[in-house]
């Protein structure tokens, strides 16, 4: 072994570069308290130093991965002392290099959140040498850092870095690590890289999808919720749909909508539910075939469930973010999401107010629901149990204004005092009302009400007389009370027509020929159906006076027939009284005269015994001395 003297300076001078280099890096790990890291950050310039040197300079580039993680005082202070133009040399040594896999760790972690870095690593020449790296292979620790390291170099508000990440021919090999699956850290890196590449760049969406990327992302995403990996899959996928028919269409054929539909089960709590309720949201975006392949998937159940977890929660966002897009146009959704109770948990959000984008995105799709009758009405009821104020979101607040007026229109018009007062309930929560709007339908339900009671009244005297069909509006099929005649010649209710007439073309409802807006009140018509109601009620009365006195007659029959039946029954019953007491009388006679016969019988008897007792006695004395018994000899011998 040679002495410390035999070796020359600039060996002793390396070999102390790499011992220090090392020893560095010894005191840093990824795991390290920001005190610590504050302590160790003194050494950055050393490490620098030991960078440019080159010996020693793979333990620095480690260290200055472990410094600058999680610490954007320390990433600014390692770009600040120079240390990103020699991690960038380092990187040329290729995925054989220890120096160049720890070179892109360090890049790694200086762009992770950090916009003036992510710039500086790209005009340093740094995404040449990555995407280089990315060439062996999932196998290799180089290529699985270069992919992570540049999935944060492409998550910049810059899109300079995408462009660039593109240009350098990033795409083809960052698809090819996706096909080592869900277990391979290099194809989560490379899913990340390309949902953050594909960020809004519809160039680069292109790319990826040409690039054959769709296919192996749905496959990471059947590892399930608990994967990265899947998450990862299901961002890029969120991005690559992004207002994309082409991509749209080509992610649902290769069979995306189950398993991202599969994510959404593990609730809210779950950052893969949450970005495939986002990816979910992009397919169904002006896609009607999506939509529907959404909706048969069993997707809408789970999205109303992440919106119970409220304004606060990304995932309540991206699913009611998904509710408006899978609402927009599309009746069948509207109903299966209003059979599955998003309504109420819609209107929850909106207590956020319009700083939240959960209350916006619940807005939006509350809107997009109200366009059938059904899901409206629900809102309305929904709105006013709730007492939520609209004044934060204008359009949802006039959609729902014109729907409650042309409600309470519409039932107003009708012949139902329930859906009136309703309808009232509901306008006046909106509020759409007005003290003479207020006033007139009290006075309609007054007048329902009364109607009401006219047609119990003839129903109870069996008086269902149908409404002569000129009476009954071809539009609302119910009674007119205010006809007017339009211009083809037939009679309408006015409320009723005059809604055609708003219309853009208005048409005859009978006719289909152009209508002209003049209306003609049918004065005869009118009195006419007001003399058939006066008939019907003055047949009525008659009919109920009629059967009250046929009641009251039988009723006076039926007293009369009650009191001689009591009158008979009583009769019968004094009759039967005396019977049986006469019956009682003659038994006791006879048990009297039976009684007397046998109290004879006995003395006659008792006066045979007592003369028989006599006669008896006389023979006894006579023979007694001729029949006395023999005295028996004691068979005992005397001494």
């Amino acid at each position: 072994m040679r002495s410390s003297r035999q070796v020359p300076l600039a060996e002793r001078v390396a070999l102390t570069l790499e011992r220090h280099a090392k020893e560095l890096c010894e005191l840093t790990n990824r795991r390290m308290s920001a005190d610590e890291r504050e302590a160790v950050a003194l050494a950055i310039p050393i490490l620098v130093q030991l960078l440019k040197g080159g010996h020693g300079a793979s333990a620095a580039a480690l260290a200055i991965d472990h410094l600058a993680v999680d610490s954007a005082a320390n990433q600014n202070a390692i770009r600040e002392a120079g240390a990103i133009a020699p991690l960038v040399v380092l990187l040329q040594a290729g995925a054989g290099s220890e120096a160049a896999t720890k070179a892109a760790g360090a890049m790694w972690s200086l762009a992770y959140s950090n916009d003036t870095n992510r710039t500086a690593i790209r005009e340093a020449g740094a995404i040449a040498p990555l995407v280089a790296l990315l060439q062996a292979g999932a196998g290799s620790e180089a290529a699985t850092i270069a992919a992570g390291a540049l999935c944060n170099l492409a998550n910049s508000t810059d899109t300079s870095n995408r462009n660039a990440i593109c240009e350098a021919g990033a795409i083809v090999p960052l698809v090819v690590l996706l096909q080592a699956g869900a277990g391979s850290e290099a194809a989560t890196y490379a899913a990340g890289a390309l949902q953050n590449l594909a960020y809004s760049n519809d160039t680069n969406k292109n790319a990826i999808c040409e690039a054959g990327a769709i296919a192996p992302l749905v496959v990471l995403l059947q590892a399930g919720a608990g994967s990265e990996a899947a998450t990862c899959a299901a961002g890029a996928l969120c991005c690559l749909a992004n207002s994309t028919d082409t991509n749209q269409n080509a992610i649902r054929e290769a069979g995306a909508i189950a398993p991202l539909v599969a994510l959404l089960q593990a609730g809210a709590g779950s950052e893969a539910a949450t970005i495939a309720a986002g990816a979910l949201c992009c397919l169904a975006d002006s896609n009607d075939t999506n939509k529907n392949a959404i909706r048969e998937a069993g997707a809408i159940a789970p999205l109303v469930a992440m919106l119970q977890a409220g304004a606060g929660s990304e995932a309540a966002t991206y699913a009611a973010s998904a509710m408006w897009s899978l609402a927009d146009s599309n009746d069948t959704n509207r109903n299966a999401i209003r059979e599955a109770g998003a309504i109420a948990p819609l209107v929850a959000l909106l207590q956020a107010g319009a700083g939240s984008e959960a209350a916006t995105d619940a807005a939006r799709a509350l809107q997009n629901l109200s366009d059938i009758p059904t899901c409206s009405h629900a809102i309305l009821a929904a709105l006013a149990d709730a007492a939520t104020p609209l004044d934060a979101f204008p359009h949802l607040q006039r959609k729902l204004r014109s729907v409650a007026t042309e409600r309470l229109q519409r039932t107003e018009a009708g012949e139902d005092a329930a859906a009136l007062e309703a309808a009232l309930a509901m306008a006046t929560a909106m509020g759409t009302t007005d003290e003479a709007m207020t006033a007139r339908v009290h006075l309609r339900l007054v007048e329902l009400r009364t109607a009401a009671t006219r047609r119990a009244r003839r129903e109870s005297v069996g008086l269902n007389v149908a409404l002569p069909a000129d009476f009954t509006c071809p539009i609302t099929y119910d009674k007119m009370k205010d006809p007017v005649v339009a211009s083809d010649g037939h009679s309408y209710e006015r409320s009723a027509i005059e809604e055609v007439l708003r219309g853009p073309h208005p048409l005859s409802p009978l006719t289909r020929a152009t209508l002209g807006t003049a209306l003609v009140p049918n004065l005869n018509l009118r009195r006419r159906i007001e003399e058939h109601e006066a008939e019907l009620d003055r047949m009525a009365e008659q009919m109920a006076a009629r059967m009250a006195g046929v009641a009251a007659e039988a009723e006076e029959k039926a007293a009369a027939a009650m009191a001689a039946a009591k009158a008979e029954a009583e009769a019968a019953k004094a009759e039967a009284k005396a019977e049986a007491e006469a019956a009682m009388a003659a038994m006791a006679a006879a048990k009297a005269e039976a009684e007397a016969e046998i109290e004879a019988l006995r003395q006659q008897l008792k006066a045979k015994k007592r003369g028989r007792a006599g006669e008896e006695g006389e023979d006894e004395d006579d023979e007694e001395g001729q029949r006395a018994p023999k005295r028996r000899a004691s068979s005992r011998r005397s001494s």
